[in-house]
This record gives C-alpha cells, structure tokens and sequence, in this order.
C-alpha cells in the first residue's frame, strides 16, 4: 500500500488571503478612529470659541461669565477652565476645552483647545 504525503511547497499561499484581510481591517479602522479624531479637535475649537465669546460678552454686561460659557459646551466636551480679566478698555475671556478620544465620553487633559475673545467696553 502506497502512503500518500501532501508536501507543502514553499510558494503555498493558503491563509495569506486571511492575514491580508486582518491588516487592511486594522489599518481602516486606525484611519477612521484618527479621522474621527480630526473632527473632535476641530468641533471643539468652534465650541471653545463661542464660549469664550458668549463668556466676553456676558462679562461686558455684568452677567455669569462662567455659566455663559459652559451653556454653549455640548455634553461630549468638557469645559476645563474659564477666565476672566479686564485689559485696557476691553473684556477678555479665555476658555479650555477637552477634547474626547475617540470614544465618546473619555477624555485626556493632554489634549486641549483654548480660545479667547475680547469685547470691548461699551
């Protein structure tokens, strides 16, 4: 009786279709998370800038400063600092805002936008 033997060449390329397909996932799903990243930083800038803006312009009336601000920060973002001060003739507010990692709700103090508005004494 003649024993069969499957040898394996070494140009076999079973699986290889399954490793690529595992590294192309991968790689799309880094590059979607990073994407996602880009439009947190940038949404945040536009939040951190109406505050500060609201923030000046509550101060310039006499109003909350800090309760104008944090009105305008959406619940995915986390209002870090606000500050107030008078220079020369004008308000100045300045607002930090955390940015999510990717994750909705998770944020990073490493990573945040300041912005800051002034208006004038009227």
């Amino acid at each position: 009786m003649r024993r069969i033997v499957a040898r394996l060449s070494p140009r076999d390329d079973r699986g290889s279709a399954a490793v690529e397909l595992v590294g192309y996932v991968t790689m799309v799903v880094l590059a979607g998370m990073l994407c996602l990243q880009g439009v947190y930083v940038s949404q945040a800038g536009a939040v951190a800038q109406q505050a500060a803006r609201d923030g000046a312009r509550a101060q310039a009336l006499g109003q909350d400063v800090v309760g104008a601000a944090r009105a305008q920060v959406p619940s995915w973002a986390r209002l870090q600092d606000v500050r107030a001060r008078t220079v020369g003739g004008a308000f100045v507010v300045e607002v930090d805002v955390r940015v999510p990692i990717v994750v909705r709700g998770v944020t990073s103090s490493e990573i945040v936008v300041s912005r800051d508005a002034t208006m004038p004494r009227s």
